[in-house]
């Protein structure tokens, strides 16, 4: 059950029994301190005895009672040293075996979740908020983590450590110890209640807190366009109304959960009545000593104590199951089929077959519909047409960012569903319409293209992708730190360095979405000169508005609602293509209109 809910490790759910076993053992040992100091009053109180005889005291016997009450007490005393020994050793071996587990189970669950993130399909990473995913990484495996600190052990532990003792004391008096046990089924039940009361408010309370970290986050990533729209103030109201919500709800969640720990610690204080009203009752029927009744009545608060601590961490794992809930839904979460590699491709065409494709498989609205296509290695395919034709679409499922609902896509002759998605993303060099720079110096920033590449390599990717003008420029040059995403660069000097890792990696295949829509004429059209120098003999997938830019490709794919309307040359598509000759005319038109 464990490792299912928690995801933890063969070796981790052997150190947390352990650990409860040893914890289970330390308060064993606690408890077993109780035996010497009644054994030691026992033996005061028959050697006392031996001080009269007939109402009065025997001198000749008064030094040998008095020797041997003092050896007797020794003894115990003795005996009390030896526990304390072993409660010492037994605690410290309990938190050395504890802690180094927790470590070692945290550092596998936080990088089975990192690792998992890595071959997760684009699919599941596009339907979730950034700050979703950030608040299950931190906070939710922060919730486990606790859980494996002391939740787990502390609950399993109380539980050994009750089990144990009552075994022993029903050898002492089996009455007594039942009055001890009855309470323990209501306390469990008190807790696990919790669940029932709790739940839903834990689940919708962890849904609104989502949510006030998502506003938060878009308030920030937004700022400045709230700011010169004036609508920085409303904002702020939504905010604030999020978490006005949000308190109470807390607040509540933490009342009810309270009241079901709370009543748990208040039937186990039940039981050490029911020990002393039925310990009066055999008391007085001679059934038992007054040492007996003295000892039951010292043993229930001891036994209950670790219970008590037991019932809240009950609590915690109940709470818990939410986080790993969360955890195990990413953990599980199926991955893209394939484990061929892409050793036995002998050339690098890439083929579309009848291939439809919706980014939601219930949505009937196709993204894709019957697309077929062949761009072959060595030619320059481009693909054009309105926004939301499905130009991106195509170059990201021909990289596997998502699987096809419908029909194939081949490199060369191997379908890219059978190979494995990261050998995939080998073949492949990507400038995306959105750039993605990390807070890094540029030339880390480049390096990501290929991580084995040398310094020269690096400057000569920059070199090729127009870089060195703006890197001179900078105080620390190639070296300069450029702040998260690349905000102290412009947008055009931030495209030509997700082309200059496209360039360093140097793939056989090259995806280039929008690569020259932020650069001035002068750059692009040295850019555009790079590219064909460092893509001959590759196959290239590229995407414009722009149709100036892409007159001279092999082919050019028109598309318009998901489907192909024309595949052919530019000459001859505005020869027997009315939609391309209409893009073309109306940009050709728009480039030679001047304001006045």
């Amino acid at each position: 059950m464990l490792k299912k809910m928690y995801k933890m490790t063969d070796n981790g759910i052997k150190a947390v029994y352990k650990a409860s076993l040893l914890l289970a053992l330390f308060e064993l040992f606690c408890f077993s301190a109780i035996f010497p100091i009644m054994k030691a009053l026992e033996a005061m109180f028959d050697n006392l005895s031996n001080f009269t005889t007939d109402g009065g005291f025997s001198a000749a016997s008064v030094p040998s009672a008095t020797t041997f009450t003092a050896f007797e007490i020794l003894k115990y005393i003795l005996i009390g040293v030896i526990i304390l020994i072993f409660i010492y050793l037994s605690y410290r071996w309990m938190y050395s075996v504890k802690y180094t587990s927790v470590g070692k189970e945290n550092q596998h669950l936080r990088m089975d979740v990192a690792d998992k993130f890595r071959r997760l399909p684009q699919k599941y990473l596009l339907h979730r908020d950034l700050s979703d995913l950030t608040s299950a990484v931190m906070d939710d495996i922060t919730t486990i983590e606790g859980v494996y600190a002391n939740g787990l052990v502390d609950f399993l532990g109380g539980l050994f450590f009750a089990l144990a003792a009552l075994i022993i004391l029903a050898f002492v008096n089996w009455k007594l110890t039942l009055c001890l046990a009855a309470v323990l089924p209501l306390a469990i039940g008190s807790v696990a209640l919790s669940k029932i009361v709790s739940g839903k408010t834990h689940q919708k309370n962890r849904n609104l807190r989502l949510l006030f970290s998502e506003r938060l986050q878009e308030f920030f990533d937004n700022i400045k366009i709230l700011k010169f729209s004036n609508q920085i103030e409303d904002y702020q109201k939504d905010i604030f109304k999020t978490a006005k919500h949000l308190v109470p709800r807390l607040l509540l969640f933490e009342f009810l959960a309270g009241s079901c720990v709370s009543l748990a610690y208040n039937v186990l204080r039940l039981g050490l009545v029911f020990v002393i009203a039925e310990g009066a009752v055999l008391l007085a029927n001679g059934s038992i000593s007054p040492l007996v009744f003295l000892f039951f009545v010292l043993a229930a608060p001891r036994i209950y104590e670790p219970l008590s601590e037991a019932t809240e961490y009950l609590g915690t794992v109940i709470a818990s199951t939410v986080a790993a809930k969360r955890i195990c839904e990413i953990v599980d979460y199926p991955e893209m089929a394939g484990e061929d590699g892409t050793d036995d491709i002998k050339n690098y065409d890439i083929t579309f077959e009848n291939v439809e494709f919706s980014y939601n498989q219930n949505d009937k609205h196709k993204v894709l519909d019957g697309v077929s296509f062949t761009a072959k290695q060595g030619e320059y395919t481009a693909l054009c047409g309105p926004s939301g034709s499905g130009k991106s679409t195509i170059c990201r499922l021909a990289a596997r960012f998502f699987d096809i609902q419908s029909g194939k896509i081949f490199i060369g002759k191997k379908d890219i569903s059978k190979i494995n998605p990261e050998k995939l993303f080998s073949l492949f060099s990507i400038v995306f319409q959105d750039v993605t720079l990390f807070n890094d110096t540029i030339y880390n920033n480049i390096l990501i293209g290929n991580k084995n590449a040398t310094r020269e390599q690096v400057l000569e990717a920059a070199h090729l992708a127009q870089c060195d003008s703006f890197i001179e420029k900078l105080p620390n040059g190639i070296e300069t730190v450029i702040g998260e995403n690349g905000h102290t660069l412009s947008g055009g000097e931030r495209q030509r360095l997700s082309i200059a890792r496209a360039f360093l990696k140097d793939a056989p295949i090259i995806l280039l979405d929008e690569s020259t829509a932020s650069l001035d004429p002068e750059t692009e059209t040295k850019i555009q000169s790079a590219i064909e120098k460092l893509t001959q003999g590759k196959t290239v997938l590229m995407i414009a508005h722009r149709l100036r830019s892409i007159v001279n490709c092999d082919k050019i794919l028109v598309l318009d609602g998901g489907k192909i309307i024309g595949n052919d040359t530019h000459d001859r598509l505005i020869e027997n293509c009315a939609q391309y000759k209409k893009l073309y005319d109306l940009q050709t038109e728009t480039a030679n209109i001047t304001l006045k």
